[in-house]
Order: C-alpha cells, then structure tokens, then sequence
C-alpha cells in the first residue's frame, strides 16, 4: 500500500505529531510505502524521529505568513496560498500515485483543499481533536455557519476515524462512514520500575482546554496536608505564564513546577506516583495510557471524551468530577492510600498492554486497507 500522511508540521511536540510519526514509521517499517508531507515545516528540526524508510517533503505553504501582512492584502494572499497549497498537492499525487491519504482534522484551511483530491485518491480524515472542539457548539453564529460548511466537507471524505466511541457518536450524526481506532502507544514498558516518590505529574500542552489551572488549584487545596509532596508539569505553550503566576499566588513556587517536554517522559512517569489531567476534554488521552503503560494510575476529570474509555474508575485510576475540590479530593485520595494506588498502578499497567503499538496499528492497517479502490 502506498500511503501519504500530511500535517501542518511536526515542530511542536504533541500528540497529533507524535502519533501521526509513530504511524508513519510503523507503517513503512511493516512493507508499505510512505510519504510524510508537511506545508509549515520549513527548516525546523522534527520533535519526533522520522523513519529513515520513510519519504519526506514538506510543501512550502505557510499559511501563518499571510496573517503577518496587511488586513487588506490579506484575502487575496491566502486565495494564492490556498492555490499554491492545491497545485504543489496535486503534484505529488499525480507523482507518488498513492492508494491512500490520510489528513488529520487540524489542517485547518486547506482541509477543503485536502478533501478535494478525493476524486484521485480515498481521503481519510482522522478527528484527533474532538467533535465538540472542532465544530464549537458555543461559538459566534458567522464562526458556526463555517464550521457547518466543513461538516459538509467531511462528509465527502471516504472514510472518518474516530478515537472514542463517545467522539464517533457525535460524528454520526452529520457523516455516514465513521469508524474508532484508539491511538497506539510509542512504547509499552514491558517491567516498569516506579519508583513512587511523593510527586504527581502532569504532561500536555499549555493550552486553555488542557485546564492545567484547574490543577493548580486542586493541589493548592491540599498541599499544606502533604508538605513532602510536589507537582511537575510538563509542556510549552501559550499559557506558560499565566500558569506560573497562578502557581506564585497560590504560594506553590516550590512546590509546583512547570518543564519543558522531554523526550524521556516514560522515565518521568516512572519517577512519580501518579498522573493527572485536568482537561475540558479530551480526543483520547495519550498521556492516560503513557502513564499507564509505565506502571503509574492516572487520576482524571471525567471530561468528553476519552478518559470514561480508557480508564476503569477505581481499578486503573480515578475519574474527577469538574470543579478543583473534585480534582482535589481524588488527589487526596491517591496519596493517602499507597496500598491501593499501588495495585492501581499495577492494573494500570495490564490495561495499557492493549495499547501496544504492533496491536493497535495492525487495525489502523485493515482500515487504512479497507478504504482501497481497486
């Protein structure tokens, strides 16, 4: 099978970028041809480790530049953008011949471009991103209207994957082919080595959904009860310092701490006791089974939709309600109760191995297969 991955790029270190990377190196690793195409990659160094077996190009078409140009050119350089965009696809189509091409729901304005090339090539559309967060329920009625005209786009795609049933249910409403595929794991730690020390870790992107405030003030209602224990955050993004001053009033500098993304979060996990997330919701949950898959249980608001579906509430880890005393109480719970944190990390780590990466993406395959036109 000749497949074609393409994503804005793989600068940031993600989920969507690791994921898609993984597949892509999966899939050329296991006899198929593959392509990985970028638009905004530029010169930027990749966050994940591209298979040498697989080709690369990336397309030229940053977008970005466009909004860094006067409000009344604009329109039009994003009509070229967009022409450019189609032209240079269309080439490599036309080129590589692919059987198959694969977008994920955040190629944003050249989604309706991507999708078009359906009449070359099966199109599959991959939501890793949620329905609710793709098309905004609560957003203006001018921001509505297109989002609805993307629903309509969508639909002429062959073949719509989503990561939980919960996300598949709302896509079913408005697509008729909709299938779930859980994300695979990059590694699963076949005898992971916990070393339960009196830390809680976090990992994901700095962003407002990611509701890493809401973790703050969790633990700012416990922490004088537990002096020895601490939070580490990993991640980058917008809300860097917002978070940090939040931490400040909340008097937790020492006590919370906010890195970088790291490369070896599986041996951070493994330095922690338990894992946390915070979200509004979630597509899946990456970080759930990562920590999992290390031998750590997870504690979770039970947001839309991935956490209910990965995690088995009491046995795997613990589902939150919403508000910050929620969170805090299941955080409470997690430290006062080592035993039984313990087995949950152990249960935890069972329930990950359905994860395994030669397990999920042998399903990924048959999909992938099963959208062919010949």
């Amino acid at each position: 099978m000749r497949i074609v991955f393409v994503l804005r790029s793989v600068v940031l270190s993600g989920g969507i970028e690791r994921v898609f990377i993984d597949k892509a190196n999966w899939m050329a690793s296991h006899g198929h041809d593959v392509l990985f195409l970028t638009y905004e990659q530029g010169l930027h160094p990749f966050s994940f480790p591209l298979n040498m077996a697989v080709c690369y190009e990336d397309l030229e078409c940053r977008f970005f530049t466009v909004y860094q140009k006067s409000v009344f050119t604009r329109p039009f350089r994003k009509l070229l953008m967009k022409y450019r965009f189609k032209k240079r696809l269309h080439a490599i189509i036309e080129n590589f011949r692919p059987d198959v091409m694969v977008i994920p729901c955040n190629l944003e304005e050249f989604q309706e471009v991507a999708i078009s090339m359906n009449q070359y090539v099966p199109v599959v559309y991959e939501s890793h991103s949620t329905f609710v967060d793709i098309m905004e329920e609560n957003a203006s009625w001018s921001h509505r209207f297109w989002q609805r005209m993307k629903h309509r786009c969508v639909k002429k795609c062959d073949l719509v994957i989503s990561l939980t049933e919960g996300d598949a249910f709302c896509w079913r409403k408005y697509v008729n082919r909709v299938c779930v595929l859980p994300n695979p794991l990059t590694s699963y730690i076949f005898h992971p080595v916990v070393r339960d020390n009196a830390r809680i870790i976090c990992a994901g992107r700095l962003t407002q959904t990611k509701r890493f405030d809401r973790v703050i003030d969790a633990f700012s209602m416990i922490a004088d009860k537990y002096p020895e224990w601490v939070v580490d955050i990993f991640g980058e993004g917008d809300l860097h310092e917002q978070l940090q001053k939040q931490i400040a009033e909340r008097h937790l500098t020492d006590r919370m701490n906010i890195k970088p993304p790291t490369r070896d979060i599986y041996v951070e996990y493994q330095n922690s006791s338990f894992f946390v997330l915070g979200s509004d919701y979630e597509s899946f949950g990456l970080v759930l089974i990562e920590a999992m898959a290390c031998g750590i249980p997870v504690v979770s608001v039970n947001c839309p939709f991935g956490p209910v579906e990965i995690i088995d509430d009491g046995v795997t880890g613990l589902l939150s309600g919403n508000t910050p005393k929620n969170l805090s109480e299941k955080m409470e719970w997690m430290i006062t109760h080592e035993a039984e944190r313990r087995e949950m990390g152990r249960q935890a780590h069972q329930a990950a191995a359905r994860y395994q990466q030669d397990v999920v993406m042998k399903e990924w395959e048959t999909v992938y297969c099963s959208v062919l036109r010949y």
